[in-house]
């Protein structure tokens, strides 16, 4: 089993590139420079969201945390808000934006490991409580949604031909990398989510490693938002609703099991990449919405059967 966690990786690489190979003798110029420029940032925002799902669920509990998109509306209706196009307040937007995503998952975490609410539960029920306050607050303040030209430029344009976004994406994947694996805390969030009774014993305070995970979960979800914001030119209602299920899938296809006690991020990095590019391909050959849902059911299925496997 270990080997093939150290091996997942290259394998979804390696499925990655034979998808890229596949597009390019189907479709010519599927892999052109802009085309994988393009896949990048998609990827990019996909990648965050599985972070958050990596975070949460390696937490233990069969957590999943169902509120990413409404946080990440939030953020990017809040930040839109607070800028109001405008370059110098584009900082405090986004600031505005991840403190937000951290109060919501500060509530997300004390309902759970606190008051000991399931996390599905806990999670849907912040949900609906976050977009229902949008719904209203949009509706009453109508505040401005349009995203300034710097914030463009860093999610929608690029650096010495490499998209800013996916810069970005780096920088937190290996700080998130780090964070998981080699720190003491993410030793402590291992810990509690494969056995929160011996981790107890052992002096780790289970309840505060769960907050804070839920915190970096909304946190995350908050700045996805912000910079999808700025990826499309402008927050609205449900900006963040499609990446729900998706990075759950991203996150069980990186290794992620909801049993906890592993958090494999550069394993989900790489999963969103892949799931990037197949969607991509799908989309590219007009593949309908039942053939794509069924080739995404497989594909999680196929990871998941191989999981089953090798833990037994």
């Amino acid at each position: 089993m270990r080997s093939f966690a150290l091996g997942r990786p290259a394998l979804l690489l390696g499925l990655t590139i034979a998808l890229l190979v596949v597009g390019e003798l189907v479709l010519p110029g599927f892999v052109g420079y802009g085309q994988i420029g393009n896949q990048l940032k998609i990827a990019s925002f996909l990648g965050l969201f599985g972070l958050c799902q990596t975070v949460v669920i390696a937490a233990g509990g069969q957590g999943l945390d169902l509120s990413v998109g409404a946080v990440a509306t939030l953020g990017g209706i809040l930040g839109a808000g607070l800028m109001a196009g405008s370059n110098l307040m584009t900082p405090l937007g986004g600031l505005a934006a991840v403190g937000a995503g951290l109060g919501v998952g500060f509530l997300n975490g004390m309902g759970v490991a606190v008051l000991g609410v399931p996390p599905l539960v806990a999670t849907l029920a912040l949900s609906s409580v976050v977009d229902g306050a949008l719904i209203v607050g949009v509706s009453l303040a109508h505040p401005a949604d349009n995203a300034s030209p710097a914030l463009v430029a860093l999610a929608g344009r690029g650096f010495a031909g490499v998209p800013s976004v996916a810069l970005l994406w780096a920088a937190v994947a290996a700080i998130a990398i780090w964070l998981l694996s080699r720190s003491a805390w993410g030793r402590q969030l291992c810990r509690t989510g494969a056995n929160p009774v011996t981790a107890r014993l052992s002096g780790t305070n289970t309840v505060r490693v769960r907050v804070v995970a839920y915190m970096l979960s909304g946190a995350v979800a908050a700045l996805g938002g912000f910079l999808l914001t700025g990826y499309v030119g402008q927050a609205f209602l449900g900006l963040g609703n499609a990446y729900v299920l998706t990075s759950i899938v991203v996150a069980a296809i990186g290794g992620v099991t909801l049993a906890g006690g592993k958090a494999p991020y550069g394993s989900v990095a790489c999963a969103a990449i892949l799931m990037t590019v197949l969607v991509s391909l799908l989309t590219a050959i007009n593949m309908g919405e039942s053939g794509r849902q069924i080739i995404f059911g497989l594909t999680l299925l196929v990871f998941l059967m191989i999981d089953r496997r090798l833990a037994t």
